[in-house]
């Protein structure tokens, strides 16, 4: 169902009790594997689930506590929204407490509650002890501490119960936005197929319907291949859907257990973009042995992959204990991470956590190197968050706009970035195409208008006479890598907005006026006078005899006086005044309102034109959608 579905997980140093505490909390042992029974200790993630006092579910995640299994345990850390941190009354405090507690912090969980186990081995005052140690541990946090034993079930009850009340308090992940859901898991049942496992970071996820138009794409990455949803499960039920915050078992079609790994993420087809470059900030453990160094080689620990890569300080050389940096890590491999996803750095040579860090540009334009990269760019990211993340996002799209609908996909986490999608946000420009709308950045469309604005000045000053650039030319030369339905909708945009001025096939500087010298007033006088005379026996332009000069000059003549209203074209070379064409209009439109028709024979008898005038004004009419012709040459009606 929809709401609020989160995660609660274990850690803590091996042999304080996880497991146990986890089957006394459930009733269920999450070590499932012999060797695990054989050894008594916890290898593998281990799942299950806790019912709360309101009788909801939610999902349990048990990890090692050995360090060899450090990854294990990050990898199921990713998830978690409350954890127990679980500190033997035997032991107290050990090294692996110490480094848990550093991941998590790390990760950014915050919601951590200390469980004492074992306090059936021990005498009081040593629970009381241990309690005192974990407070100055903590030093002014301030900490919830349960005394447990999982043997006995003394503090159990209590456990429960608090933790069905924190349930109110734990925000959760969020069922907005793509789908990610990294695989921690991957098997084959019997006559189901592939199965994979994992805890969804956002979104929600459906079955695959063959017949749905526009369905949601599923794809394994980073290598983007499609792939179907045969069955879901949560809690071990089957369900339609499954949100973010919830453990997910998906039957997959079409795709043996060989083709997937424990490490990939399954998303939404296009919603993510593959890198091996990750732009971030990161921090040193405070507690450590060792500084982080430039061009380390160490492994991230990201989602449920893990990762030889390199880090490329961009500033400085070297970070001691709880210092930070901006660095580049390049990855031996691809995989995929969004704005603002934690993860760990291990140095596996020496079995250390050396620190974390934040993800800020999930993929670079390429590598870069020290002192030869805009940490501003970076930083800005930090302090802007998801805005900053959006203008980089379409800036590397060079000029291209994109669709608002897909932007909300890309970005359907980031409840930010959707409010900015769905307002009128001076980030973006938006232009509609078909129904949909594309967006570019603002300062993008500012630099085109002002590119069109200095060629249109250039083009007024060489060609005094024109109204202004034809559309399409203009298209031809500032705009072909833009498709013409994009081009046309930029084009009305700006005419929405009035920032150029558009004619019947022209667009030119607002405030430009054609030049009307000697040159274009003899003209245009000549025309006029040509027109007047003649009436309605018109003449061809080429009857006139025009210098070389003025024929230069006349199609740009004629269009300005076409725009003015002057003249109106009645066929190829074939013009008359307005006036003139306004007389012949309105009479056939009295008689066709009359007599249903208007005749050549009608315009003669009234106007003294020829039958070839007659029907070089009945093509103008039917070109403008005046008059119809019914067939018969020498009779038009209304259309």
């Amino acid at each position: 169902m929809e709401g609020k579905h989160f995660i609660i997980g274990t850690a803590g140093h091996i042999d304080h009790g996880k497991t146990a505490l986890v089957k006394a909390l459930t009733g269920y042992d999450t070590d499932r594997l012999k060797e695990e029974k054989k050894r008594g200790m916890t290898i593998e993630l281990g799942f299950t689930s806790l019912s709360l006092f309101s009788g909801e579910k939610i999902g349990l995640i048990d990890t090692p506590g050995h360090e060899k299994f450090i990854r294990t345990m990050v990898a199921g850390a990713m998830g978690m929204d409350l954890v127990l941190l679980v500190i033997s009354a035997k032991e107290g405090i050990m090294p692996q407490t110490v480094e848990h507690l550093a991941i998590l912090r790390l990760l950014n969980v915050t919601k951590i509650v200390v469980v004492l186990t074992m306090i059936d081995l021990v005498e009081a005052s040593i629970v009381q002890k241990r309690k005192e140690e974990i407070k100055e541990f903590f030093k002014a946090e301030k900490i919830e501490i349960f005394p447990v034993s999982a043997y006995t079930g003394e503090g159990i009850q209590d456990l429960s119960t608090f933790l069905s009340k924190k349930a109110g308090e734990v925000e959760g992940k969020s069922i907005r936005g793509s789908f990610r859901m990294p695989i921690d898991r991957v098997f084959s049942v019997a006559g189901a197929g592939t199965i994979v496992t994992g805890t969804a970071l956002s979104g929600r996820v459906f079955k695959s319907n063959t017949e749905a138009e526009n369905e949601i794409k599923w794809v394994l990455y980073p290598e983007e291949r499609e792939i179907r949803i045969r069955n879901i499960q949560v809690h071990g039920k089957d369900v339609n859907c499954a949100y973010a915050g919830e453990r997910i078992a998906l039957n997959l079609q079409g795709v043996e257990k060989e083709q997937c790994y424990k490490g990939e993420l399954i998303g939404e087809k296009g919603a993510l973009q593959p890198s091996s470059l990750f732009d971030c900030r990161i921090e040193s453990i405070r507690g450590t042995a060792g500084d982080i160094h430039h061009n380390q080689r160490m492994e991230i620990l990201l989602g449920t992959a893990h990762i030889p890569c390199k880090v490329v300080f961009l500033e400085g050389d070297r970070i001691k204990e709880g210092e930070s940096v901006l660095v580049q890590l390049q990855l031996e491999e691809k995989t995929v991470a969004v704005f603002g996803e934690r993860f760990i750095l291990r140095d596996e040579s020496r079995s250390m956590t050396l620190g974390g860090g934040v993800v800020l540009d999930p993929c670079p334009k390429g590598r870069h190197r020290r002192g030869r990269f805009p940490l501003a760019y970076l930083e800005s990211m930090e302090t802007g968050g998801e805005e900053a993340l959006l203008h980089s996002y379409l800036k590397k799209r060079k000029r291209r706009f994109v669709s608002i609908s897909e932007l909300k996909r890309q970005f359907s986490g980031f409840s930010r970035i959707q409010a900015i999608l769905g307002e009128e946000a001076s980030l973006l420009f938006v232009i509609v195409i078909n129904g949909e709308a594309y967006a570019l950045l603002s300062e993008e469309e500012e630099l085109i208008r002002k590119e069109v604005e200095d060629y249109l000045h250039e083009f007024h000053k060489k060609n005094p006479y024109k109204l202004g650039e034809k559309p399409m030319v203009l298209y031809s030369r500032l705009f072909s890598s833009y498709n013409k339905n994009t081009y046309k909708a930029l084009l009305r945009s700006w005419e929405e907005k009035k920032c150029f001025r558009f004619g019947e096939d022209f667009i030119a500087l607002v405030g430009y006026k054609m030049v009307k010298d000697e040159k274009y007033t003899k003209i245009a006088n000549a025309l006029v006078n040509d027109m007047q005379k003649a009436k309605f026996s018109f003449i061809k332009l080429s009857e006139h005899f025009w210098l070389p000069e003025e024929k230069k000059l006349l199609p740009d003549v004629i269009a300005s006086l076409e725009n003015k209203g002057t003249l109106v074209q009645l066929d190829g070379e074939y013009y008359t005044l307005r006036k003139l064409f306004e007389s012949l209009k309105n009479f056939s439109l009295e008689k066709m309102e009359k007599e249903g028709e208007i005749t050549i024979d009608a315009l003669r008898e009234e106007f003294g034109i020829s039958r070839k005038n007659a029907k070089l004004f009945f093509k103008a009419t039917d070109k403008m959608g005046i008059t119809k012709d019914r067939g018969f040459e020498s009779a038009r009606s209304m259309p």
